[in-house]
């Protein structure tokens, strides 16, 4: 029988974050598609008052997944003092792939100089792909098998939004296409990196325990690549509710999990209507839910961590408080990974 795991010796010893350097606001889309819009009679400020994104960053045409998570890792060697050759296990977490091959964490690899000794590996769970490598980083240390384990994500959404605006904006689209490539609207841009290991100071977030959870037959509800992403947006979000409702209470029955135990809750950013929703079906108060979609919209799986690191430095993270990571990802599969921050904790140190 598969246990959810506890761990014993593993800590978050360093994170960072990239944004796309391109902004696009929700009225620069709705603009693009104003033809369509006005012939389906959809109102003005739809995208941004269904889904609260108020804007999300773009990468360059022409940019590869692998680039947010290759300056986010830069800059988190550049904020910590760490260094390349410290890293002896690399997990690449995002739903984009620069290749169907090469890994994409080989081209990371390359990218940043890690040493032969570091193994790459590409680890794919749709949007909670980041969470399930703190998982498989925190297990690795554990067990004595590594010292430090860097995980990372980039997701570019240029090309999916691209590609679905030349979609929307041909022939013979109609309100349901419409609204099965909504979903597709609301994604951004960005990196993130993360680095696990032992702390010997006692003060660094500490990775507690976890639990999960998965809906395998609801797999058919959001399929996507880089032409395009159709979703059943309604029935994925009452089936992800459902999920993450059971795998809450998974929590309560393996460790105590309660409502109010989390001091801040960093979830999976997919929209406003999709937060509410998840807010209310575990009862979590909605002004310990820390969100980042509004100017950042769905950055896929460096969404997590993108806004751990916004919250940090905002000042957040309390010593002595306790954080969960949680999301639901198509699939479908729902995770959600106790922090503690210890009292000693102080902070990132300021950007290099």
């Amino acid at each position: 029988m598969r246990r959810p795991p506890v761990y014993s010796s593993a800590s978050v010893l360093a994170w960072a974050r990239d944004e796309g350097p391109d902004l696009l606001e929700s009225s620069a889309l709705e603009e693009a598609l104003a033809p369509l819009l006005s012939r389906l009679s959809l109102p003005k400020g739809l995208l941004a008052g269904m889904t609260g994104i108020e804007a999300r960053r773009l990468y360059p045409r022409g940019a590869r997944p692998s680039l947010g998570a290759v300056r986010a890792a830069a800059a988190l060697f550049g904020r910590w003092g760490y260094g390349p050759g410290d890293v002896d296990l690399l997990y690449s977490t995002s739903v984009g792939r620069d290749w169907l091959e090469p890994s994409t964490a080989s081209i990371i690899h390359s990218a940043l100089g890690l040493p032969r000794e570091c193994s790459p590996l590409d680890l794919g769970s749709a949007c909670l792909g980041f969470i399930d490598g703190l998982n498989l980083a925190a297990l690795q240390v554990d067990l004595g098998l590594c010292d430090l384990a860097l995980v990372v994500a980039g997701e570019n959404s240029r090309p999916v939004l691209e590609n679905t605006l030349d979609r929307l904006l041909g022939r013979g689209t109609d309100r349901k296409l419409f609204f099965d490539n909504f979903a597709t609207l609301t994604l951004g841009s960005g990196g993130a990196a993360m680095l696990v290991g032992r702390d010997p100071t006692g003060t660094m977030p500490r990775l507690a325990r976890m639990v999960s959870l998965s809906d395998g037959e609801s797999n058919g509800l959001c399929r996507g690549d880089e032409t395009g992403m159709a979703t059943d947006s309604a029935r994925l979000l009452a089936k992800g509710v459902e999920l993450a409702e059971l795998t809450f209470r998974a929590g309560r029955d393996a460790f105590g999990w309660t409502p109010d135990l989390f001091d801040l809750v960093v979830s999976h950013q997919v929209s406003e209507a999709n937060t509410l929703r998840f807010a209310e079906a575990l009862g979590l108060p909605w002004e310990r839910i820390c969100r980042s979609y509004p100017l950042y919209g769905n950055m896929g799986a460096a969404a997590v961590p993108f806004t751990f690191s916004l919250a940090s430095d905002a000042g957040l993270i309390s010593p002595g408080s306790r954080l969960a990571m949680m999301g639901i990802g198509s699939g479908l599969s729902c995770a959600m990974l106790e922090i503690e921050i210890p009292p000693g904790f102080r902070g990132a140190p300021p950007p290099a």
